[in-house]
């Protein structure tokens, strides 16, 4: 028995099923939460959604999000399965997570994804590095559970492919992409009203905070990498928040040229030297294998890390290796 026959296995004998996703979730992260639990639910599961950092307000839109809560306190045990999706280990769900998942209230553990690196303890992990994204593994789940798609479950894992594929735009889509596409809008998604939601829907808020990070645009002298960053000062001047920099990493990679892009983002918590490291590839550099290096992970194409220093010490770090790369 694989272990996606496995998991199957699990699902068909379970009672109760939790399922979280990483912090700071993007698209497929609850995408792929949602249409995972909507499916389940239509097979008689009982299903606790969990998402340490709740949802961001663009991703509001999204059908049945309202089920998800924020607070492992307000989760009471025991489950028989719980799903991490699109995460790499427990740990990138939150330590909470991670701690509940080793407790007696978790009887099994399966990590779901589609990332370049892993390193779980987990009981089983279904991954696919060739899927666009974690949602099109959840698709295959339910097809072989029988599970009749409708319109919340396709619209959610719809998203997933969208976001994570770029609107179908990134080396990541392949013509499978595309056909899970075409069952997903059969059985009732809206491209065009999940595209309003996700790209015409902005609050001004994020304009601003724009208008403050485009003069930190740097270009290294080989023109070939491009980095901004967002310090805490704008996030206070601007009353933005880190869900306000998603997809901002885009603006260096958009111009011509560029091998890497980068995004520098500090924390906002009580350390004036925590950042985030966003890395975007068009090819020639495996990003993953950077973020590694730094204790991250990700994509050959997009990855993240973080790293502590000041930012003249962080973007040095990390320009020279990108610069190794490229060699």
């Amino acid at each position: 028995m694989n272990e996606l026959e496995k998991v199957l296995h699990l699902i068909r004998e379970s009672k109760r099923v939790l399922i979280t996703s990483h912090q700071n979730p993007d698209g497929d992260a609850l995408g792929s939460m949602l249409g995972l639990g909507l499916g389940l639910e239509k097979i008689g599961k009982d299903v606790v959604f969990y998402s340490k950092d709740g949802i961001p307000e663009i991703l509001e839109f999204l059908p049945h999000s309202d089920k998800i809560v924020n607070s492992i306190k307000e989760i009471e045990g025991p489950f028989d399965i719980a799903f991490a999706v699109d995460c790499t280990d427990t740990n990138r769900a939150g330590i909470e997570f991670e701690e509940y998942a080793k407790s007696e209230n978790c009887k099994n553990v399966v990590i779901v994804d589609h990332h370049e690196t892993t390193s779980s303890d987990a009981d089983l992990h279904l991954l696919d590095q060739n899927a666009s994204s974690t949602g099109i593994i959840i698709y295959r789940i339910l097809n072989l559970l029988d599970i009749k798609l409708d319109k919340s479950i396709s619209e959610n894992i719809y998203t997933t492919i969208v976001t994570d594929t770029g609107s179908f735009n990134y080396s990541n889509t392949s013509s499978d992409t595309f056909r899970v596409a075409a069952k997903l809008v059969d059985s009732g998604a809206d491209p065009s009203q999940i595209s309003q939601a996700l790209y015409e829907n902005e609050p001004l808020r994020k304009l601003e905070l724009f208008k403050l990070v485009m003069p930190t645009l740097d270009i290294t002298e080989d023109k070939n990498i491009a980095s901004i960053s967002v310090d805490k000062d704008m996030f206070q001047q601007t009353g933005t928040t880190r869900e306000d920099t998603e997809g901002m990493v885009n603006i260096p990679r958009s111009i011509k040229g560029i091998e890497v892009a980068i995004l520098f983002r500090q924390e906002e918590g009580d350390g004036d030297l925590d950042w985030k490291v966003s890395l975007r590839s068009k090819g020639s550099v495996n990003v993953a294998k950077i973020a590694e290096g730094f204790g991250g992970g990700g994509h050959t194409r997009a990855a993240g890390c973080s790293l502590e220093g000041s930012i003249m010490d962080v973007k040095a770090k990390v320009i020279s290796a990108i610069k190794e790369g490229l060699r």
